[in-house]
């Protein structure tokens, strides 16, 4: 049954086609005199990913044969660009997959939060022009999360599982580089059983993450102890810490949402507007404490400069797993086990899918909302479709 009415994907009519097509070329051209110094050195990865988006869904560019084993009914399918952070197809297909992968093949079935780590204002700039401190400031709370769970179980080999997401942008695609984690709600020991807390000291955990961050500016030398000391002796030091979502053991749905919200897209097209005339951008957001108003007015370049600020490098990992839910846990655990999840305390077996039937669940769900898709006059039978590719 199709679960939708297609529509033919139409990226040449989006106020973000229209932007690109009509001044990236300018933006480029004006890069070194009026964005390199706030937003540093043009990066090759901002061409690449802008070129290969301006060619997305263009069927003159490229396109796969896809066709029905059994009825032989068949349809075109444009190759697509698998932008990240810029295409919003492309990037919102990737969110999708993600959600299904972290609630299905990832996490275990024991109570979850979200915690979201903030820096200053006045540090932010160094992780805008060295994306490689990053990856480094995800680190500092994941050591953070983990020393003071290991604290509050009293066993130093025990580690929480931690699915770590950094993001670069604000309400208004502003440079505001934070991480939202995905963590379990206690922590394992190195026999595999669950312990789950009933509290967390925030403030240690802010203190402890606060301590991380400036040992780690001060080691790359971007700032001295006199910033350290500037830093702590404000009444409020610019780091925050939130950790109000908190998911159920058994809330697969609620772990798939939070799993898609923490990768979400820079931006939503549907609070954006191209203005051609004008060559300005009109981006709504939630109501700006400073600003007063829930809407920004970019010149076009002054928005591509801070949208492609949050495009990645080449190979720059932004999602991050530790503990219990790093890759060569996950890997020990499946070899050891036969592919099996190791039992949980205050997680019954029954909770846990065969890593088989969680695939298949999976499966069914990709499958379901990529049907939904496709025209109802494509999709005569349920049969697995084989493709072809053709430039």
């Amino acid at each position: 049954m199709v679960t939708g009415a297609y529509k033919p994907r139409n990226p040449k009519a989006t106020p973000l086609y229209q932007c690109v097509n009509a001044h990236f070329a300018e933006f480029e051209a004006s890069y070194r005199a009026r964005y390199q110094e706030q937003y540093g050195f043009y990066r090759p990865a901002i061409g690449r990913v802008v070129e290969k988006y301006l060619t997305c869904g263009d069927l003159t560019k490229g396109f796969a044969r896809v066709r029905c084993d059994t009825c032989r009914h068949e349809f075109l399918l444009a190759f697509s660009c698998k932008g990240r952070y810029f295409c919003p197809s492309c990037h919102q297909k990737r969110v999708l997959q993600f959600g299904n992968w972290v609630a299905d093949e990832v996490l275990a079935p024991v109570p979850h939060r979200q915690y979201v780590f903030t820096v200053p204002k006045m540090l932010r700039v160094y992780f805008r022009k060295d994306r490689r401190l990053l990856g480094k400031l995800s680190q500092c709370a994941a050591d953070a999360l983990k020393t003071l769970f290991r604290g509050a179980c009293k066993d130093p080999k025990a580690v929480p599982g931690t699915i770590m997401v950094i993001q670069t942008y604000g309400d208004l695609v502003n440079f505001h580089p934070h991480l939202h984690a995905l963590v379990t709600d206690g922590i394992f020991t190195p026999t595999g059983w669950f312990v789950g807390f009933p509290k967390i000291d925030l403030y240690a955990l802010e203190h402890l993450f606060r301590h991380r961050v400036l040992g780690l500016l001060l080691r790359e030398r971007r700032i001295d102890g006199a910033v350290i000391r500037k830093l702590l002796g404000w009444r409020h030091s610019g780091f925050s810490l939130h950790n109000a979502v908190w998911i159920g053991a058994a809330d697969s749905d609620g772990r798939r949402a939070v799993a898609e919200y923490i990768l979400r897209s820079p931006f939503s097209m549907e609070k954006l507007r191209y203005q051609a005339k004008t060559g300005t951008i009109i981006q709504q957001s939630k109501m700006h404490p400073v600003l007063k108003r829930n809407f920004e007015v970019f010149s076009a370049c002054d928005w591509l400069a801070a949208l492609t600020a949050h495009i990645p490098n080449a190979g720059e990992h932004l999602v991050r797993y530790y503990g219990w839910y790093s890759n060569v846990s996950r890997g020990k655990r499946r070899r050891a086990q036969g592919g099996e999840q190791h039992p949980s305390r205050n997680a019954p077996k029954s909770r846990a899918l065969p890593r088989s039937a969680r695939g298949r669940a999976s499966s069914s769900r990709s499958t379901k909302w990529i049907r939904s898709c496709v025209p109802a006059a494509q999709v005569p039978c349920a049969s697995s479709p084989s493709s072809s590719n053709q430039q």
